[in-house]
Formats: structure tokens, C-alpha cells, sequence
């Protein structure tokens, strides 16, 4: 389910922090799949933060900035006509001025904001929906690709 690209995006860096943000809202389906990640991500992991915005990923931007992270994940769903559940890289050009969240501050600000401010290099993961519409529960795609991704990263980082 995730491709070698992928894999490469969310291994360790030699000694720099990972950061990673989850952005979503639980209350619209397949929208909920960054906080589930945040959920099953292990808290006590080496060289790795991880910050749950929610649906508000703009009250972050000052704490990732402290953070000089030395590459930041943004993880959240994104429409790009895809097979539901399937992930990938978006390119920061072609992050979505809106994404499919109840937050109004865009991600591309955000990413541009953070990279400017740290040098960190962000990169912005999307998981295609199969439903964003109002309820609690994701599909059982996009579930698994939460599952992939949360498995790939307990399984390559250290415990403190």
C-alpha cells in the first residue's frame, strides 16, 4: 500500500527530527483518517513529533516553526480523483487551497509557512476519501491505509 516513495518520506533522518502534523475532522467519515493516524502513531518514538490539529491545522504553525524539524509530514485526506484509500505524494504546488477538512486556512500556507520559517522540507501525504460526509467512522479503505502507515512508522523508529 505504500509505495517505495512513500517509505522514504516517512523513514528516520539521521539525527533530525521528523515532524508530523495530522490534519482532519472525525465527524466526516473518511475526513477523521489524520487523527486516526495521530491515535495509533506510539507517543514515545525517537527523533519524532507528532502534532493532531485536528480540523485547525493553522494553531500549529508556531509550534512546528519552534520545533525546527528537519523534515515535516502532513497527513491528511485529499480528493485527487484516486482509488479510495489510496495514498500519495501531492506535490506542495498542487496542495489544495481547501482540503476536504472543516478548516479554512489552506495547507499550502502552512507548508510554505513552515519550510520558509525552519527549512524544513515539507511534504504533504493525501489519502483519498471514499466519504467525507457527516458521521464517525471511516471506510474500510482508507482505514487500512491509516493502518499501513501507522504500522510503517511504530516499525522504523526507535523508542526513546
Amino acid at each position: 500500500m505504500l509505495n517505495e516513495e512513500i517509505k522514504r518520506i516517512f523513514r528516520p533522518s539521521d539525527g533530525q527530527t521528523t515532524l508530523i502534523i495530522t490534519v482532519g475532522n472525525t465527524l466526516r467519515s473518511d475526513d477523521g483518517i489524520g487523527p486516526y493516524i495521530a491515535e495509533g502513531i506510539n507517543k514515545d518514538l525517537k527523533d519524532l513529533i507528532l502534532l493532531n490539529t485536528g480540523d485547525k491545522p493553522e494553531n500549529v504553525i508556531d509550534q512546528a516553526m519552534a520545533l525546527h524539524p528537519g523534515k515535516t509530514i502532513i497527513i491528511d485526506a485529499a480528493d485527487f480523483r484516486g482509488k479510495g484509500g489510496e495514498i500519495r505524494l501531492i506535490p506542495n504546488d498542487l496542495i489544495p487551497q481547501n482540503s476536504l477538512s472543516t478548516h479554512t486556512f489552506p495547507l499550502q500556507v502552512v507548508a510554505q509557512l513552515i519550510e520558509e520559517d525552519t527549512g524544513s522540507k515539507v511534504y504533504f501525504i493525501g489519502i483519498q476519501p471514499e466519504n467525507v460526509g457527516l458521521g464517525e467512522g471511516l471506510s474500510p479503505s482508507v482505514k487500512e491505509a491509516g493502518d499501513s502507515i501507522i504500522f510503517f512508522i511504530n516499525s522504523n523508529y526507535l523508542m526513546e
